[in-house]
């Protein structure tokens, strides 16, 4: 007479799907990756210390101005202390492009798609990361330069008008302008994947380009608005400096954003590992 008291039953084995990896998960694995990374706290350090010293150094400039130079002969007016986010937001676009491409060189990303089968989580994961670090590191700048701005331009007898809805405007804008460049750089990043002609790429497409119209257009100036700094900066710029405005030019940098960011979506689901 059999009996089955005492046999160990036989193990359950789960098999795990693409729809087993939920996007959450994917984005607080990218997050551990990206803090794991020295070079990400440096750049993106940088990128801060940089905000806030133009922050400063701009009322700090306009006290100890030469007021004999017609140059200098303006008012104070607060969309200076964000006048440069613009160009810094390469820094972190370069920082977005190294987070796709460093993956593509170490071989690391054949293990990330292996962990999570459904590429555009990744690619998402990755774009979320960058913006809201780009994002924080645009709010907390802003922020401090225009709490210090006051008080310097003070000390030389000097100041602002600042409403309110320019005040978030410039603050959150800053945040804005630098999440959205960044997922720029992670695009680019996605679509070229070697990093050293990312990195350039990337630098050529937000300085160069934009200079070449001038040099063979009489339409130049017009055609160099609609690139990615230029129209983006925008929404930091005073009121009336282009016809665009800021929200406008804001929307061209969202477009350009966007159309890379399908185009590397694509591209990343085609192609191999």
């Amino acid at each position: 007479m059999s009996t089955t008291t005492g046999m160990a039953a036989a193990p359950v084995v789960r098999r795990f799907s693409a729809s087993d990896v939920s996007l959450g998960g994917t984005i607080v694995s990218e997050w551990i990756k990206f803090r794991g990374l020295a070079s990400n706290h440096v750049l993106a350090g940088f990128a801060f210390l940089l905000l806030t010293a133009n922050g400063i150094a701009m009322p700090w400039a306009y006290v100890f101005r030469d007021r004999g130079s017609p140059k200098a002969n303006y008012d104070a007016y607060p969309e200076m202390i964000v006048d440069k986010t613009g160009y810094v937001g390469i820094v972190l676009a370069v920082l977005a492009v190294l987070m796709i491409t460093n993956e593509y060189r170490s071989a690391q990303i054949g293990t990330t798609l292996l962990a999570v089968p459904r590429r555009t989580a990744v690619l998402v994961a990755k774009a979320s990361i960058i913006a809201g670090v780009s994002f924080l590191v645009g709010v907390v700048s802003s922020a401090v330069a225009f709490a210090l701005a006051p008080v310097i331009l003070a000390g030389g007898g000097y100041g602002y008008v600042l409403e309110t809805p320019d005040l978030a405007r410039l603050v959150l804008g800053s945040g804005l302008y630098l999440a959205t460049i960044s997922i720029l750089g992670i695009a680019l990043g996605t679509i070229i994947r070697n990093v050293v002609a990312a990195v350039l790429a990337t630098i050529v497409l937000l300085l160069i380009v934009p200079v070449i119209p001038q040099m063979f257009s009489e339409y130049g100036t017009e055609i160099t608005r609609f690139f990615p700094i230029q129209a983006g900066s925008l929404l930091l710029a005073p009121t009336g400096t282009d016809p665009m405005g800021p929200w406008t030019g804001y929307a061209v940098l969202l477009i350009w954003t966007l159309a890379s960011f399908v185009v590397a979506a694509i591209t990343f689901l085609r192609r191999d590992a």
